[in-house]
């Protein structure tokens, strides 16, 4: 089955208030989350079947965060990121998301789609 997968990059996640909307919608779309917060730039990504995805999304868009940027919304097949539907990971550094994405084996996708490198090769 197919799931569905966001990458969104804004200046920075600090608002705990948006913070507490994102879980509050991870848990309304049965997405699964991770949330780079802190400094800047803030990161999300979701992933979850397709009609939850574009929905958790679409709230993101809503809460009008400071240079919001969807950089991809794909379909890929299974999930990749452990964390269970409805729950919401949250980490404070690149470095850690970066480890994090690692373990997962995502850091590849998630370093191009950021523009961190310019893929192919």
């Amino acid at each position: 089955m197919l799931s569905h997968r966001a990458l969104i990059k804004t200046h920075h996640m600090t608002s705990r208030r948006k913070i507490q909307l994102l879980t509050k919608s991870a848990k309304l779309t049965s997405c699964s989350v991770l949330l780079k917060t802190g400094k800047p730039p803030g990161v999300m990504i979701a992933e979850g079947d397709e009609e939850g995805v574009r929905s958790w999304v679409e709230g993101v868009k809503r809460l009008r965060y400071k240079d919001y940027r969807l950089l991809r919304l794909e379909a890929i097949e299974g999930k990749q990121l452990p964390i269970g539907p409805g729950s919401v990971l949250e980490i404070n550094s690149m470095k850690e998301l970066s480890a994090y994405l690692a373990e997962c084996d995502l850091l590849n996708w998630w370093t191009e789609h950021m523009r961190f490198t310019s893929g192919g090769a």
